[in-house]
């Protein structure tokens, strides 16, 4: 690509994937506005520099064109990193869903969310979701959130459960399912279709945090 412009935004010294079978590496990648103006190699710098133009020096990492999914979870996924992990590759029953919990527990300080993820309770010993007497007894302290695997659904402890503010007089909300003991109608702790409702009540992952996920 040939052209006389000058550049707001030039990306160089790049390893640059073009995702172009005819020329798939490039050093540098130059914007104007909202569209790219040359892709190419090093060399270009000068002819593409203007004086208001802003380089990045990429030290040679990698540079590729932007991934445009219509249903992806990446903070989701910075944020099972995360967490303690209770997928099938880590654990078997719900007893071990419990020791893994009791162990993030001894190494917050009380009061401190602790975030699980990734159960599945088809892979499960007992063939059934932990409920909060599970995770009450894992973390009687801590308010737990367990995420399961589909991220459709989650159980809370007794701790959690009483922050979000969630009790036997509580209202289904619109689009989702509070699981209820059959006789005494108290939440059991699992949740269907209630993560937007319940992260607005949990502090979020920090920037650091999810910069370290």
């Amino acid at each position: 690509m040939i052209t006389s412009q000058k550049a707001d935004l030039i990306l160089y010294n790049a390893n640059v994937l073009t995702l172009d079978p005819k020329n798939p590496r490039a050093e540098l990648v130059a914007v104007k506005g909202e569209r790219i103006i040359q892709v190419g190699h090093n060399d270009k710098l000068g002819d593409l520099e203007g004086q208001k133009t802003q380089k990045i020096e990429c030290q040679g990492k990698t540079l590729v064109p932007g991934f445009n999914d219509a249903h992806c979870h990446i903070l989701a996924f910075a944020s099972s990193l995360l967490s303690v992990n209770c997928s099938p590759s880590a654990v078997c029953s719900i007893a071990d869903i419990k020791a893994q919990i009791r162990k993030q527990a001894r190494e917050l300080p009380k009061g401190a969310w602790i975030r699980a993820t990734g159960y599945n309770e088809f892979y499960l010993a007992e063939k059934r979701h932990p409920n909060r007497d599970d995770l009450d007894q894992a973390a009687p302290h801590h308010p737990v959130k367990l995420v399961h695997r589909s991220l459709h659904a989650c159980v809370l402890n007794s701790v959690a459960l009483s922050l979000i503010g969630i009790s036997r007089e509580s209202p289904e909300p619109p689009g989702g399912m509070i699981g209820r003991d059959l006789h005494s109608g108290e939440p059991n702790g699992l949740l269907f279709e209630m993560s937007s409702y319940i992260d607005k009540m949990i502090p979020s992952l920090s920037r650091e945090e999810f910069e370290k996920g």
